[in-house]
């Protein structure tokens, strides 16, 4: 199944990728995220993203299945071949200011899809 894998060469992974991120990158913001972007330091064509959840947001079982759903989704639907490093913040009032579970985890897809679909296309 090419295309549909979601191996190291897509993710940051070492404290060094997340502070480059952190100096003059371009912001899209949302209700829900903030993705800072930038050009890949590694200078190629592959996308990768990391993930900053706080501990705010809630216990591990909820951080870790929100970085779930959004790695889920950049795998199936992110355009992995636009050469950026990118870095997805999640508001920490995602499930407090919610009904459900169900709705936060809804209104986080969408607002995941909306965001990949603002980033920078090569022309």
């Amino acid at each position: 199944m090419a295309g549909f894998e979601f191996g190291k060469n897509y993710r940051l992974l070492s404290a060094k990728d997340f502070n480059y991120l952190k100096k003059d990158s371009d912001l899209i913001s949302d209700p829900w995220l903030r993705v800072f972007f930038k050009t890949s330091q590694k200078g190629n064509s592959v996308s990768r993203i990391g993930f900053s959840i706080t501990t705010k947001l809630g216990n591990a079982v909820l951080r870790n299945r929100t970085r779930r759903i959004l790695r889920e989704i950049f795998r199936l639907e992110g355009d992995k071949t636009l050469g950026l490093d990118m870095l997805v913040v999640v508001n920490p009032f995602l499930y407090k200011k919610t009904k459900s579970k169900e709705e936060a985890e809804t209104l986080l897809k969408k607002s995941f899809k909306r965001v990949l679909s603002k980033l920078p296309r090569q022309s």
